[in-house]
This record gives C-alpha cells, sequence and structure tokens, in this order.
C-alpha cells in the first residue's frame, strides 16, 4: 500500500503500526499513533520557522538547519519513525542527515535552509499520514487475526474428523500377497453371540473331554 502523496511513507508508517499493535495491542497502537501524529504537527511548525531565517544567498544567513527529534525519540519504535521520515523526504529529493549531539544524547536532523519548505511540507503530510496509517494498521491487525483464527480452527477440524475408511476395493497386504485371511463380516453383536453359544458348549464337553483322556468311551460318559 503506497502513500496518498507518491512515496512509500505511508507503508512504512503502517508496518511500524502493524508490528506495534500486534506486540502491545490496538489501544496502544492508537494512543503512538496520536502522540507522533502530535510530534509530526511541532516538527512542520519547528521547520517553517527554521526556512523564516532567510536564504542561504543572504549575507551571514545559515545554509543548514536542524530540527530537535528529541520528541520523536521518547516514543517508542523510534527507528521506525525515522523510516517513514527518510522516505518522505528522499521522495522530495530533500537532502538530509541525522546528527547526534553525545552531550545530551538528542538527535537532529540537518537540512539546507533552502529546503526548509519541502520539509515543513513532508512533515505535514506525514501528521495528516499518522491518522489514516493508525486506521488501517487497526485493520490489517484484525484481518490477520480473523486468518490466523481460520487456520487454527482448520487444523482443529482436520484432528477431530474421523479417519478415512479404506476404499472397499482397496487390497490389504495379505491379499496382495495371496495370502489367505478368514474374516468374520457379521455383526458385532451376532458374532458376540455366537462366541458365548461355543463358549458354554466348550464347558459342557469338558466332561466327556476328560473322560475319554482316561479311556472311557463317549457312550459310556453320556450313561453316567
Amino acid at each position: 500500500m503506497s502513500s496518498d502523496y507518491g512515496d512509500d511513507a505511508g507503508e512504512k508508517m503502517i508496518d511500524d503500526f502493524v508490528r506495534f499493535g500486534e506486540r502491545m495491542g490496538e489501544k496502544a497502537m492508537y494512543e503512538r499513533a496520536g502522540r507522533i501524529r502530535r510530534a509530526f504537527e511541532n516538527a512542520t511548525r519547528a521547520a517553517r520557522e527554521a526556512g523564516a531565517g532567510g536564504s542561504p544567498e543572504g549575507r551571514g544567513a545559515p545554509e543548514w538547519a536542524k530540527l530537535d527529534m528529541s520528541e520523536f525519540q521518547g516514543i517508542e519504535g523510534y527507528e521506525g519513525i525515522k523510516g517513514a521520515i527518510e522516505a518522505k523526504l528522499g521522495a522530495r529529493g530533500v537532502e538530509s542527515a541525522w546528527f547526534s549531539d553525545p552531550a545530551t544524547g538528542r538527535e537532529h536532523l540537518l537540512f539546507r535552509v533552502a529546503d526548509a519548505r519541502e520539509v515543513w511540507r513532508s512533515f505535514e503530510e506525514l501528521a495528516a499520514e499518522a491518522g489514516a496509517a493508525g486506521d488501517k494498521a487497526a485493520e490489517a491487525i484484525r484481518r490477520r487475526a480473523e486468518e490466523r483464527g481460520g487456520e487454527r480452527g482448520a487444523d482443529r477440524r482436520a484432528e477431530e474428523a474421523p479417519p478415512k475408511a479404506r476404499p472397499a476395493h482397496a487390497k490389504t497386504f495379505w491379499q496382495k500377497h495371496d495370502v489367505p485371511v478368514l474374516r468374520d463380516w457379521r455383526p458385532l453383536e451376532e458374532r458376540a453371540a455366537h462366541a458365548r453359544r461355543a463358549s458354554a458348549a466348550l464347558e459342557a464337553d469338558r466332561p466327556a473331554a476328560r473322560a475319554v483322556s482316561r479311556g472311557a468311551r463317549p457312550q459310556e460318559v453320556r450313561a453316567r
């Protein structure tokens, strides 16, 4: 998703907001977006004031101006914000650089005074994009959550699905190798009843079997 102003600063901002929102939640993401928008608005005013110093062609006029970025530094994910600023300034052909003051730890954005107009317009556009980026990031976060939920649901349904029946025409290992296998295809209840009757008959025949093993004939056993 490209920016409405012909650069990818808006896309970088949306990606940054999405990453933050997935970690910290939608509410925290909107609060951060509001802080970033206000910082861009303040930077717009500061760039206007820097450009009001006059043209570099004027005697004694400074060639370079600087913006204090400490307000941005106080916002989590400062490097991502810098990426959006660099993309916006680069799209406008603004030559810029970052300078960190070792004494204070504050970082400044350096730019030519002649480019001040393009700089403040860049920050003005970024301020406008920050609000829209928050809404688009929230939509992207919800969509990703729904997609992940759908994938988890599909996996769960696959795990809970009963095993697929083997096709009737499929051959077992034994059939492939022509090994005869006896199978009882009767219903389970019928097979259980048959097994009970067989067991009872076996118990009834045990006295006769013991007598035969001792040498008595079956007829004698029945007469007893």
